[in-house]
């Protein structure tokens, strides 16, 4: 049904720029006339209307030459010497049907046989209806120049956008085996020292998966999504650290529906607790914070650090790097992250990215 219409349409199309064709192009014989010729509307319609419908019928064809003998690079001269050829062909094709259905139907030529009609009509419109093959062909090299340069910008387009998921995934994946060697090194250790807790965070460690693997695909998730796997990993590492980790989270609800690179929160979270808390003798806590600041969503992430960590500035590992580099393929400039030391020694991560809440 659809194609039918596109045909419909195509033909409609055709009808009416060959209507408008011949109506310019009779009113252009009317006024310009030759002198010992007179004329009057009726003729100059019935002729203009009859040639430009039969060209307009003609396209089709044309348009098939154009493609089998393309004036292109290799083929130029060969392409523009059957095209000639044939051009002079349709055109005097063109002028003996059109006679003939004036002479036949309409007759407005003071001429009293066919072959003089069709005789008249090669003398007198030859040369005005000849360029009319080569102005269908440019208008069709044109248009389909246009139709290839669109569709190499759209590949060119999608090559790119898919260039850019195809890194993003990378940088994902190489967050995932880094959290795993971390925490499988966790269970090895507690396997010597507390087999039910490494029992424990390996059942926990299957639930963090299972949700990763239900969004392995998707780039970014909700604040709260992303609340959700950050849970499950920290109850892998509160077997491990038990009361010495302490969280607490200040996110505003209009917050919890923005959008944010999946799995991005926990690499910072994991960097503040192995660089920072894990070191500290009685523990430390971690304050995460997220709010709509105008067309922004920002995050703070603030942890306490050792004593001796103060002031040595903190080396980033895989997990900040590879964060740093999905933020910058997702968002391009329109985002900032940085990693500063508070007055007190501890770390403050500040993140800010567009606010949105569709992918």
């Amino acid at each position: 049904m659809q194609l039918l219409q596109t045909r419909a349409a195509k033909l409609l199309l055709l009808f009416i720029g060959s209507t408008l064709v011949g109506l310019y192009f009779a009113s252009q014989f009317y006024v310009n006339f030759a002198p010992d010729e007179p004329i009057d509307w009726r003729r100059a319609l019935v002729v203009n209307l009859t040639y430009y419908y039969l060209w307009g019928a003609s396209v089709p064809l044309v348009v098939a030459i154009a493609r089998r003998w393309r004036i292109e690079r290799g083929a130029r001269l060969h392409a523009a010497l059957m095209q000639l050829a044939i051009s002079i062909a349709l055109t005097i094709g063109i002028i003996v049907a059109a006679e003939s259905i004036i002479f036949t139907l309409a007759p407005v030529r003071e001429v009293a046989t066919l072959r003089g009609a069709i005789g008249y009509g090669i003398q007198r419109n030859f040369h005005s209806s000849f360029p009319t093959y080569w102005l269908i062909v440019f208008v069709y090299y044109a248009f389909d120049y246009y139709a290839k340069f669109r569709d190499r910008e759209l590949r060119a387009s999608q090559l790119e956008m898919r260039l850019t998921m195809s890194q993003l995934q990378a940088l994902k994946m190489q967050l995932n085996p880094h959290f795993l060697f971390n925490t499988l090194n966790s269970i090895s250790s507690l396997m010597y020292s507390n087999v039910e807790a490494a029992d424990a965070m390996i059942t926990r460690l299957g639930d963090f998966l299972r949700m990763a693997l239900e969004n392995e695909a998707v780039q970014e998730v909700p604040l709260r999504r992303e609340l959700e796997f950050l849970q499950r990993y920290l109850d892998i590492e509160k077997i491990r650290l038990e009361e010495r980790l302490t969280l607490t989270l200040d996110v505003d609800h209009a917050a919890l529906d923005a959008r944010v690179p999946n799995l991005g929160l926990q690499p910072l979270v994991e960097n503040a607790i192995h660089h920072g808390i894990a070191h500290l003798p009685h523990g430390g806590a971690i304050e995460l914070s997220a709010r709509r600041e105008g067309e922004m969503l920002r995050i703070d992430i603030r942890n306490d650090r050792p004593e001796r960590a103060a002031g040595v500035p903190m080396r980033e590992g895989i997990g900040l790097t590879n964060i740093r580099a999905r933020l910058g393929q997702l968002y391009g400039a329109r985002h900032d992250f940085h990693v500063d030391e508070e007055a007190d020694g501890s770390l403050h991560v500040t993140l800010s990215i567009p606010y949105r809440t569709a992918a």
